[in-house]
C-alpha cells in the first residue's frame, strides 16, 4: 500500500522534470518536504520495484527519426518467449509483445529508423539473425496520439 506522499512523487513523475539545475527542488516544493526526503523516497520506490528509473523520452519525430513500423512476426508459440527474448535485443525495437489473438503473427514489435530504406534494412537484418522470415510491415503514417500512462 502506497503512503499518500508516494502517490503525489509518482503523480508528479508521471509528468515532465523541469529542465533546470535542481529539478527536484521543484517537486519538493510542491509536495512540501525536502528534496532529500523527496530523492529517498524515490530511491525507496525503486529499491520495491514501484518504478524502474528516471528517463528522458525522445520525440523522435522531432529528432528525426521518420521511418516507423509495427512489424509482427509469425513465431510458434512454443518458441515465443525465445523468440521474443532474441528480438528485445534489437536496438532498433522499441516495444515487443506476445499477442495471442492474431493468428500466426503473434509477436508484434515497433521498430524505428531515419528514413524508411534504413528501416527496411534493418528488418532485413532482424529476420536474417533470428530466422524470423514471416512477418508483416505496417508503416506508421503520422503519429495521431502519443501519451504516457498516467496512473495516478
Amino acid at each position: 500500500m502506497l503512503e499518500e506522499t508516494d502517490k503525489k512523487i509518482l503523480k508528479l513523475a508521471q509528468g515532465d522534470l523541469p529542465i533546470i539545475e535542481r529539478p527536484f527542488t521543484v517537486w519538493a516544493d510542491e509536495l512540501g518536504i525536502s528534496e532529500a526526503e523527496l530523492i529517498e523516497r524515490l530511491k525507496s520506490l525503486n529499491r520495491k520495484g514501484i518504478i524502474r528509473d528516471f528517463k528522458a523520452i525522445l520525440r523522435h519525430g522531432k529528432a528525426g527519426i521518420a521511418a516507423n513500423a509495427m512489424v509482427t512476426w509469425a513465431v510458434e508459440e512454443s518458441t515465443v518467449e525465445n523468440a521474443g527474448r532474441k528480438l528485445a535485443e534489437f536496438d532498433a525495437i522499441t516495444h515487443c509483445y506476445e499477442r495471442p489473438d492474431f493468428g500466426k503473427y503473434n509477436v508484434f514489435t515497433m521498430i524505428h529508423a531515419k528514413t524508411r530504406n534504413a528501416l527496411l534494412e534493418t528488418i532485413k537484418e532482424i529476420a536474417q539473425k533470428t530466422g524470423l522470415s514471416d512477418y508483416k510491415i505496417y508503416f506508421s503514417i503520422s503519429e495521431l496520439k502519443k501519451t504516457s500512462m498516467q496512473y495516478f
